[in-house]
């Protein structure tokens, strides 16, 4: 394995979005390669890519070596208009949904490109993107049938809430939730 110096991880938000937009999608073209998924094609990702970025609270870091881009995550919070927990299975209850801005930080994308696999990079990524974060908690969603990465989460404390298929041609996907700043996550699912 070769030995990596340590990233220079870099902050975006709203305002750069369109500044970074052809980067996530060069990045994400590589990581799924060859990767039989309805989100694999560039055109299907870059809605997502435009509909997370277009939100007012979108956070991104992209972690450099030197100037070659190793991975980046991305997010926004969510808003009391979500519908993120409306397919969840089983139904967590209402406590547990209802979102006002500031309850939870949603984490779209987390990727990092094959060399740098396996070097903390990806750890490196994803808490220099939540930390700081004024949310209580962080939710993503996660292939089911990706039992290692799935692993990796549970890992670094993320707890299954349940199972969704969020829209028609996608995987069933597993929703996690982490506590962040030591939050009391009373109303758990």
């Amino acid at each position: 394995m070769t030995k990596h110096p340590e990233p220079d991880v870099r902050h975006y938000g709203h305002a750069h979005a369109a500044s970074i937009r052809e980067l996530l999608l060069d990045v994400h073209d590589e990581v799924y390669e060859g990767v039989d998924d309805p989100l694999a094609p560039r055109e299907a990702f870059a809605r997502f890519v435009d509909g997370w970025s277009g939100k007012e609270g979108f956070a991104c870091v992209v972690a450099y070596d030197e100037d070659e881009p190793v991975g980046y995550a991305y997010g926004a919070p969510l808003t009391s208009a979500t519908t993120w927990w409306t397919k969840v299975v089983p139904a967590p209850p209402p406590e547990f949904t209802a979102e006002t801005g500031l309850r939870t930080f949603a984490l779209s994308e987390l990727m990092v490109r094959t060399p740098w696999r396996g070097t903390g990079a990806s750890r490196l990524i994803h808490d220099e993107l939540l930390c700081g974060r004024p949310e209580d908690r962080v939710t993503l969603l996660v292939h089911k049938d990706h039992v290692k990465v799935r692993a990796l989460y549970e890992g670094w404390g993320y707890e299954l809430v349940g199972e969704v298929v969020p829209f028609d041609g996608a995987p069933v996907l597993c929703t996690m939730v982490l506590a962040l700043h030591g939050a009391d996550e009373s109303a758990r699912a």
